[in-house]
């Protein structure tokens, strides 16, 4: 497994830890729970965590607004079959699932230029 497989989803909006774990969930029916506000999701443990920096006002007008997000979504590889292509899948899928009208997600990365 290597390090650069990790990446983080940055994540605003309205929704608690458990209620995006669930849209999460829904949007992805092939992840299993793990434990509280995880999953196992495609080789990957996904564990949501609040942001300590986590500033309203700076997630609004900050140029590097991403780094004030509420949520931080941590994938962290479990499986060694996983690569950067299936990393970089799984990173624009879960995009989709939660980004929504009131919901921001970014993927930090060391391929979130190919997301």
């Amino acid at each position: 497994m290597q390090t650069t497989l990790q990446f983080l989803i940055m994540v605003d909006g309205p929704l608690t830890a458990a209620e995006l774990l669930d849209l999460i969930r829904t949007r992805l029916p092939d992840a299993v729970p793990y434990r509280r506000d995880s999953v196992d999701v495609r080789g990957n443990l996904l564990e949501i965590n609040p942001n300590e920096a986590a500033d309203p006002r700076l997630a609004a007008t900050d140029e590097d607004d991403y780094l004030y997000f509420r949520w931080r979504v941590e994938l962290t590889p479990m499986d060694r079959a996983v690569d950067e292509g299936h990393q970089i899948a799984l990173a624009r899928e879960l995009l989709r699932a939660i980004e929504g009208p009131q919901t921001r997600a970014t993927v930090c990365a060391a391929f979130e230029d190919r997301v």
